[in-house]
């Protein structure tokens, strides 16, 4: 399968949330996940504020329920790592913790 499809196939199975609060904020998102970048490791500090301000929008989502079925559906080998549903999932796909 070629990355196109690989991704087309990815995408297939992700909802569409109209009015999510995350909706065009990748940026942000991208930000709330520990990894190493290009650029550099985020500090610790521009860790937690990502992380914090993707949960406030999480909090007053109105679509966050449907968000959180659509993750708690997923393997947990499948989910997202970062701020999703209102909490933040490990690179192992594990829960680390919720805000809302």
């Amino acid at each position: 399968m070629s990355d196109w499809n690989t991704i087309g196939a990815l995408l297939a199975g992700v909802p569409d949330l109209p009015g999510a609060r995350c909706a065009g904020r990748w940026d942000l998102y991208e930000r709330t996940v520990r990894e190493y970048r290009v650029d550099g490791r985020l500090t610790r500090q521009e860790l937690e504020t990502a992380r914090t301000t993707a949960l406030r929008l999480c909090e007053t989502c109105p679509v966050l329920q449907p968000c959180r079925e659509y993750l708690q559906g997923l393997p947990i080998s499948h989910r997202p790592p970062g701020v999703i549903a209102g909490q933040v999932i490990t690179t192992s796909g594990r829960t680390l913790g919720t805000r809302t």
